[in-house]
């Protein structure tokens, strides 16, 4: 995808980054309709719309994942390590430490958002930033 067919800037001075209070919807959502689907329905739709760099619930709320490097959509696969790996290691961790990890990672990602210029930690490690496009 290319920025003539998109409304997102390539100069990243132009962002206009997704809210906390967005980047929250976003997480309900996706939650949401994973419930809905059993997952699977979720898992497709995110499979498709990862190339685009987004999620379902960010491509309803029009808000879309730019790869920092190239000021360009992420990646499927820069989508997947994001939306899929980290958080199953989290998950995996959080479970053998018994839920203490889950809590210190939520944590870590809000201190990171309002401390690191709107991106989490997550952001960081995967070179990503989150955009609103309405």
């Amino acid at each position: 995808m290319s920025f003539e067919n998109s409304s997102i800037s390539p100069h990243p001075s132009e962002y206009r980054f997704a809210s906390f209070q967005h980047r929250l919807a976003s997480y309900a959502v996706d939650f949401g309709l994973a419930l809905l689907t059993l997952g699977i329905g979720w898992l497709i739709w995110s499979m498709i719309v990862w190339s685009e760099g987004q999620t379902p619930a960010k491509k309803i709320l029009k808000l879309r994942t730019i790869n920092k490097v190239t000021n360009q959509p992420a990646s499927w696969g820069h989508m997947s390590i994001r939306e899929i790996l980290i958080p199953l290691t989290v998950a995996i961790a959080s479970g053998v430490s018994g839920g203490l990890l889950w809590a210190a990672w939520i944590a870590v990602e809000i201190c990171f958002y309002f401390l690191k210029g709107q991106r989490t930690l997550r952001d960081y490690w995967v070179k990503t930033v989150i955009v609103n496009e309405a």
